[in-house]
């Protein structure tokens, strides 16, 4: 246990726009000393954000005003009339991941990447072919479909390009899954109670390359997508009174309930895993490791089934699993780590925690999540996220790291 305690990762979720501005030498030296980190995820792509940044000198929000990359792609790892990332100027041009991963190198550091995957509103917008559709039609154009080949030719490329221009000791992979219905994006107004059940049923994607592989599997797809909408309807007009522990009993339900249902939902997770595992075949043939985090949206990890990302089967195509354990004390962490454990017990497995309020109240609890993590035998922790955090909550995780060190 104490060779686990001394190797054990701890780090942030890090945005390159944050050790720009704040220096990267600065944050890296910081990180490194005063806050005991030993390692980082540096997100290199991201999507439309406005973000509030409480230690930023002058103006406190920071806005992109569509998905960006830190970086200048290699055009020729994608296709040439297909999704290509596009490159924040001021990001590319300072080379900040470089500087970063040479930083990290002279303070001893693990550099990860922190790629997002498939959540992408430019590119989803531009190309809305290659998004998920749901059963009425309606597309979400900021989540690129896992069954569509040309968004999984884009991740290809994506992880091809920033293994060969970076060298990353890690890919930390996020957005792989279906995302389903409820995002986030500006003024989503969604005005009724929703369930286990509606996030369910809004979260299956009936575009054509999804609806052509569950026909070929032998499902009734159209029969499937009738009684998906007539279910929908119900549920968004009938306004129900049951209260929440009925949630996730009635969306158990209907995987019996509505013939084909189960299927289609195991069918779409076998494309999230096979993904997956093209994903680290690439990464494997640059001898970086791929930790995977099995859903963006969904809490604890046994929900990320709706994201159609099986834990047992995302465990056996990663090096690791990413549990994002965003609960307010440590006995909802420990609980959601030993389910995922559970589910993939030959896979190692990293904890992220929320320092933001109101998750964490105090550098107490915050203490009593990192020890949970590493009672659990977490490979690392990560905390979210370096540039949303006040000062004192920089200490916090100061404070949590030296505890796990001791």
């Amino acid at each position: 246990m104490l060779a686990q305690k001394e190797t054990m990762r701890r780090g942030f979720f890090a945005y390159p726009w944050d050790l720009l501005d704040e220096e990267p030498n600065t944050v890296i030296e910081t990180m490194a000393t005063r806050l005991h980190c030993n390692a980082i995820a540096l997100n290199c792509n991201y999507h439309h954000a406005r973000l509030l940044r409480p230690r930023a000198r002058g103006p406190k929000t920071y806005q992109l005003d569509g998905a960006i990359a830190a970086f200048v792609p290699q055009r020729q790892r994608y296709d040439a009339d297909g999704l290509t990332p596009i490159p924040d100027a001021r990001l590319a041009q300072s080379r900040i991941i470089e500087t970063t991963r040479d930083l990290c190198a002279a303070h001893g550091m693990d550099f990860g990447l922190w790629v997002v995957g498939l959540h992408n509103s430019t590119l989803g917008t531009q190309h809305p072919d290659v998004c998920m559709q749901n059963c009425f039609g309606d597309i979400y154009t900021y989540a690129l479909c896992p069954s569509q080949p040309q968004a999984q030719r884009y991740l290809h490329g994506l992880v091809h390009d920033v293994c060969e221009q970076f060298q990353p000791q890690r890919i930390i992979l996020e957005a792989v899954g279906y995302l389903g219905m409820r995002h986030g994006v500006h003024h989503e107004l969604f005005m009724t109670e929703w369930g286990e059940a509606l996030e369910l049923l809004l979260s299956l994607c009936f575009c054509r390359e999804c609806a052509q592989r569950a026909m070929q599997a032998g499902i009734d797809v159209q029969t499937l997508r009738e009684r998906v909408a007539a279910w929908v309807s119900r549920l968004l007009n009938e306004e129900s009174s049951a209260p929440p522990e009925f949630a996730q009993s009635e969306a158990a339900s209907l995987l019996i309930e509505i013939t084909g249902l189960a299927a289609y939902v195991r069918l779409c997770a076998t494309s999230v895993t096979r993904l997956v595992a093209s994903v680290r075949a690439i990464t494997q043939s640059y001898r970086v490791t791929l930790d995977t985090i099995p859903s963006s949206f969904h809490r604890p990890a046994s929900r990320a089934w709706i994201e159609a990302a099986p834990l047992s089967q995302l465990g056996a195509v990663s090096d690791e699993l990413v549990v994002l354990a965003y609960f307010d004390d440590a006995a909802q962490v420990t609980a959601d780590i030993q389910w995922a454990r559970a589910l993939a017990p030959n896979t190692a497995l990293v904890a992220g925690l929320n320092v933001c309020a109101p998750n964490i109240k105090d550098n107490t609890t915050l203490i009593a999540q990192a020890k949970a993590a590493q009672a659990a035998e977490c490979a690392a922790v990560y905390y979210y996220n370096y540039g949303l955090l006040t000062s004192r909550r920089l200490e916090w995780v100061g404070l949590a790291n030296e505890s796990l060190r001791k």
